[in-house]
């Protein structure tokens, strides 16, 4: 893929999505995944905005939302502006928290790929969508049960009592103190408790799954994931659970509803998240969510064409938004 091509991402990502001014510390943090011209094109888009930059380069993190290195956590903390470009997710850590609570602010970009540079997510008006994205927080803000069905056969219901949608909106706009994955926009929430039966039938974009083709089901009991069935995309699901010996694993963390018209399921992370016809069910960590539990990793289970109703308020019906 042509430099051009990617410079469109970059340049969006430093003006339109996180506002870099002139003089401000930027930080790229590359995995050893990561495509290098990714880094490149960033850099380059940093540079043109004036910013002072810095590019951190770091061994593939071992499970999603696992802390990093050290000295990884120490130069974020530095920066006034951080670009987590890595292919195992960074966003759920205690690190990602420390650089907001300090005002600094964090743009997650997990999983790119260079196509995503060049088109995609990339391409949607996060501040003209906004509004809506924080018309739906609103209404999680408001509520306290929801309750979420499918065609796949998802059938659960959600207490949200004292949990806020607003301050965690992904809007794709990346304030001071806030961290947005990108190019994902959502409005979430993060469950007290839930009880049912979550079917994901678009994707699981982790540990290698993406895109499914075949369902995979979870039984939830008192919040937490009880059971998980649906082929070898379940088994690696479990598998990975039963490695990682924690039982804060299988909290239930958080219902995403996805908001960017840009976005395809595409396997990739931030992308399929992020489709407007999809929610999705966070599992594991959700103190970065408005929940209470740090699990050792947060994994997300995608769902086509979900009905929510917010207490007796229906906002989403067979995939169509309708706040």
């Amino acid at each position: 893929m042509k430099q051009l091509d990617l410079m469109f991402g970059a340049r969006r990502l430093a003006g339109h999505v996180t506002g870099v001014q002139r003089g401000e510390r930027a930080l790229v943090v590359l995995d050893s995944d990561t495509d290098v011209a990714m880094g490149d094109a960033l850099m380059t888009a940093l540079e043109e905005a004036g910013a002072e930059t810095r590019l951190l380069r770091t061994e593939r993190a071992k499970t999603d939302s696992g802390e990093p290195p050290a000295a990884v956590a120490a130069a974020m903390l530095e920066a006034d502006v951080v670009f987590l470009a890595v292919q195992v997710s960074l966003t759920h850590t205690e690190a990602v928290k420390a650089v907001c609570a300090k005002g600094g602010r964090v743009a997650a970009l997990t999983q790119w790929i260079p196509e995503m540079m060049a088109g995609g997510g990339i391409e949607a008006d996060f501040h003209a969508i906004e509004p809506r994205v924080m018309r739906v927080a609103a209404a999680f803000d408001q509520g306290s049960t929801v309750t979420v069905t499918s065609p796949s056969g998802t059938n659960i219901t959600l207490d949200i009592r004292g949990r806020l949608g607003s301050p965690h909106a992904k809007t794709g706009v990346v304030r001071a103190g806030t961290f947005h994955p990108i190019p994902d926009i959502e409005a979430p929430v993060s469950p007290v408790t839930g009880h049912g039966t979550i079917v994901a039938d678009a994707s699981i974009p982790y540990l290698g799954i993406g895109v499914l083709e075949r369902p995979v089901t979870l039984q939830v009991v008192d919040g937490n994931v009880v059971s998980i069935d649906g082929g070898w995309e379940a088994d690696r699901v479990r598998e990975s659970w039963e490695d990682l010996d924690d039982p804060n694993v299988y909290n239930l963390a958080e219902l995403g509803i996805g908001m960017n018209p840009y976005c395809r399921l595409i396997g990739r992370m931030l992308e399929d998240e992020g489709v407007d016809t999809t929610c999705h069910f966070g599992i594991g960590t959700s103190n970065t969510l408005g929940g209470v539990i740090k699990a050792k990793c947060h994994y997300d289970f995608i769902v086509n064409n979900p009905t929510i109703t917010v207490d007796d308020q229906v906002i989403m019906r067979d995939g169509e938004l309708l706040l």
